[in-house]
């Protein structure tokens, strides 16, 4: 007997279920809309209370339409549409304004209602009343981007959505040379990624800008490019000596960022290179960075800015696409006809120009079988102490010798730690 008075109680909560998250989720938009309401010191339509029997009228409605059938809900539908219309309508000819944003979002709850009535679509109901509830709050920050935003970053970040959800979906999944490695998706996708790398990059020093000093720049300009940020600093300590110190830690942070840079895109491409690939790439970084702040880290802030392009360039994009797709078949190549030699030649020479299309193009490679993962892990960490050399020349040639001399002293024990990790690897 007592048996059968639990499974009653349990059929009954699970009946129950569906409407107490629908509660929940008009309680979550109902808050955010009522606050708004609070700070504006303004009258509105729909506050907590309504948001929340809107959500619950959504979940009977879809619950009822379980039982009458389909034509249930398309008419409980419009009648409510019909319903806030006319509610917003009244509203805008007493207040004198009217509130599209909260018309939409009682409308997305009534759908999130209805979401709610079935198992299947609740925890997607759940997760769409979070990012409206978001999408409601961040109304300051969003205006205020609106603000800053330049015509250029808007082109850019068009363009950035256009090569990654427009033509890569296009692209043909399948290899087009004799030696089976250009796969036009796969290309595609290597420029998408180090693009968005970069667009991430660019945009965080747009939000937090330099004011907090040369080492936020070196670490955020370092996402972008590091050589740019070793170039910009050379020239800041060629032209006020007293800012060497500051100009090191920001290039030393700056060439460290390029490290972990490196191990983002492994992990993307290929994770079984990742773990063989830490132990050397996080050496030099923690070597590097240890260095900076026991030789060069001043606490007092200098503002300066580096000279970074727009977030996303299209020519630039193919450019790297085509520089890929040629070091790829490059070390295909000198790996077929001269073996590890050969790939370690190739890694060397392409390091000089772009670490991201050697190391993409290794990883690559050893994801697909035709390459051994301990020649491409040796070879995407003499690529990227090579790109170091090149910092480090640029240090001397653009800055000063005493510039180039302090950074020497980090860039030098960093690259001696790879080499002995490759050894020991």
């Amino acid at each position: 007997m007592d048996f059968g008075y639990l499974n009653l109680e349990a059929i009954a909560f699970s009946d129950l279920y569906p409407f107490l998250i629908s509660i929940l989720i008009g309680a979550l938009i109902g808050t955010e809309r009522e606050r708004d309401l609070l700070e504006k010191k303004k009258r509105g339509v729909a506050g907590l209370r309504t948001f929340i029997l809107i959500s619950l009228l959504g979940t009977l409605s879809a619950n009822m339409a379980s039982l009458y059938g389909g034509t249930f809900m398309m008419v409980a539908f419009a009648s409510f549409a019909l319903l806030v219309a006319v509610g917003y309508a009244a509203s805008a000819t007493n207040l004198g304004r009217l509130d599209f944003t909260s018309e939409v979002a009682v409308v997305i709850a009534f759908i999130l209602g209805a979401l709610c009535h079935s198992p299947d679509t609740m925890m997607l109901a759940i997760a769409l009343a979070i990012l409206e509830t978001v999408i409601l709050a961040v109304k300051k920050t969003a205006h205020r981007y609106v603000e800053i935003i330049r015509e250029e970053e808007l082109l850019d970040t068009l363009k950035m959505g256009t090569i990654a959800l427009v033509i890569l979906p296009l692209l043909p999944n399948t290899t087009l040379d004799p030696f089976g490695v250009l796969n036009p998706r796969n290309i595609w996708l290597m420029v998408v990624l180090v693009s968005l790398i970069g667009y991430v990059g660019y945009v965080m020093i747009r939000i937090f800008g330099t004011e907090k000093g040369l080492s936020i720049t070196g670490a955020l300009g370092g996402l972008v490019s590091s050589t740019a940020v070793a170039t910009t600093m050379a020239a800041e300590a060629k032209a006020h000596k007293e800012v060497i110190p500051s100009a090191v830690f920001a290039t030393t942070i700056a060439s460290c960022t390029m490290f972990p840079r490196i191990l983002l895109e492994v992990f993307v491409v290929n994770r079984a290179l990742f773990i063989p690939l830490l132990l050397p790439l996080a050496s030099m970084t923690v070597i590097g960075v240890v260095m900076a702040f026991l030789l060069f880290r001043k606490r007092e802030t200098i503002e300066t800015s580096v000279n970074l392009d727009d977030p996303f360039k299209l020519s630039p994009a193919l450019k790297f696409g085509a520089f890929f797709a040629f070091v790829l078949l490059v070390s295909k190549l000198a790996s077929i006809y001269f073996g590890q030699a050969g790939t370690y030649a190739a890694s060397l020479v392409a390091g000089l120009a772009d670490v991201d299309a050697i190391t993409l193009s290794l990883a690559t490679l050893a994801k697909t079988s035709q390459m051994q993962e301990g020649v491409a892990v040796a070879a995407i960490t003499l690529a990227a102490m090579t790109n170091t050399l090149v910092k480090l020349s640029i240090t001397f040639i653009l800055g000063t010798r005493e510039f180039g001399s302090r950074v020497a002293l980090i860039f030098l024990p960093m690259i001696a730690v790879g080499l002995l990790a490759i050894f020991l690897f």
